[in-house]
């Protein structure tokens, strides 16, 4: 066997052949270095330029809040302003109403019989003592003959009454021209006879009017076979057909013949507020419309109030009248009513935010002609959202200030914003 043997070599040698190999090694570990270096300086110098960019900016938009706060102490504050109105001569006020009918009745039966006929329905329309049915009762008619009989016979029964009265003063009469010839006795007689037929004329006379008024009776009975309208209307309602047992004088149990209403012209009722109640009165102008038509509106007039608001809503009750021939408006509909009425003393209007409510009552921001600004206090009225009634302390035309809030004062110079409505 052939044996490789290893020779060393002299550590001379060696090193000699590592020295290059660690030259090699030495020199791009310097090249790195000096890229990290030139990495850091630019790193420093792009921080450095961003912190310095950062920085201009905001030392110039400081610069600029100084010079803007600068201006804006020497600048007046700039308000929003209106021009303080006078409210219209005329008042409207629009309130929801509750349209009734006119008149309306139920009608029942005043006889009782079975019901014969019907000459009207529902829908129909009727004039005043227009037939609308009739009620067959035999034996009203059977009473009314007699009652009428008795009438006749107590009339023969005064007839002979009377003559037996005339019968017993002539025997009076010739019994005391006879002088002594007649007993005292006898002449007595007759005097009592005379009294008593007398007394027999009045009580014939009592039965004629007993008998008359008992006709009377079952001849308004009798009429009340027939069913008229009390007055011109709509039939609203027939609840019974011909054969049906009528029952008088007892509506409780007894279910009503028709209901009529008259719609022309129709009533309308509207809860008036106190706030508005001293405006309304009879004879006032109201116009009248539905809600989901409000351009097709009717013109009514105020017949009466209750001349007294009611304690639990503080409304008065208001009645208008509105003709309604073609039968536009219905009993029972939501309708909207509009009061115009005429102001004693016109108010004057502004905004609702040009108040400024006070300890001691409201005020108003004035805006005078050299832009001071100047409080006055008012008083109020009404309040109507947008704007608010001024009663007192305005005249109308002056310049207000809108929202003036708590940091004008008095005698402060303003700058005045475009008029707002």
């Amino acid at each position: 066997m052939i044996q490789q043997l290893s020779v060393k070599k002299p550590a001379a040698e060696e090193s000699a052949a590592a020295a290059p190999l660690s030259k090699s090694k030495e020199r791009p570990r310097g090249q790195s270095g000096q890229w990290v270096l030139g990495g850091g300086v630019l790193f420093v110098v792009a921080l450095a330029g961003s912190l310095v960019a950062a920085t201009v900016p905001r030392l110039r938009h400081d610069k600029e809040l100084d010079a803007a706060a600068a201006r804006s102490i020497s600048t007046p504050p700039t308000v929003a302003v209106a021009i303080a109105r006078r409210a219209p001569v005329l008042s409207e006020q629009t309130l929801p109403g509750n349209a009734l009918p006119f008149r309306e009745a139920a009608l029942y039966a005043r006889t009782t019989g079975y019901l014969k006929r019907w000459t009207v329905d529902i829908g129909d329309r009727v004039h005043e003592g227009q037939l609308l049915a009739e009620i067959s009762s035999p034996d009203v008619d059977d009473q009314l003959a007699q009652a009428r009989a008795n009438l006749a016979l107590a009339k023969t029964n005064l007839q002979v009454s009377e003559a037996n009265l005339e019968l017993a003063k002539i025997t009076l009469d010739r019994d005391i021209a006879s002088g002594n010839a007649t007993a005292p006795e006898v002449v007595d007689q007759d005097r009592a006879q005379v009294k008593t037929t007398a007394a027999q004329v009045e009580s014939a006379k009592s039965s004629i009017e007993v008998n008359q008024a008992t006709v009377q009776q079952y001849t308004d009975l009798q009429s009340f076979q027939k069913i008229v309208a009390p007055f011109p209307g709509v039939i609203t309602a027939r609840n019974v057909d011909p054969g049906a047992l009528l029952t008088a004088d007892n509506p409780s149990e007894t279910r009503e013949l028709f209901h009529l209403v008259q719609t022309d012209p129709l009533r309308v009722f509207v809860n008036v507020p106190q706030v508005y109640a001293t405006t309304i009165a009879p004879g006032q102008t109201a116009i009248v419309y539905r809600q989901e038509n409000p351009e097709k509106q009717f013109t009514g007039k105020v017949t009466r109030t209750a001349n007294a608001l009611d304690p639990n809503t503080r409304t008065l009750l208001t009645q208008v009248d509105v003709p309604n021939p073609k039968d536009a408006l219905r009993p029972g509909m939501y309708l909207r009513v509009k009061f115009v009425a005429i102001r004693d003393t016109p108010s004057v209007l502004i905004p609702s935010a040009a108040v400024v409510t006070r300890n001691d009552g409201p005020e108003i921001a004035l805006l005078d002609d050299n832009k001071t600004v100047r409080y006055r206090k008012v008083t109020l009225g009404r309040d109507y959202g947008a704007e608010i009634e001024v009663v007192a302390g305005l005249e109308g035309g002056e310049t207000v200030i809108v929202r003036p809030g708590d940091a004008l004062a008095e005698g402060q110079t303003v700058q005045p914003a475009p008029s707002a409505k």
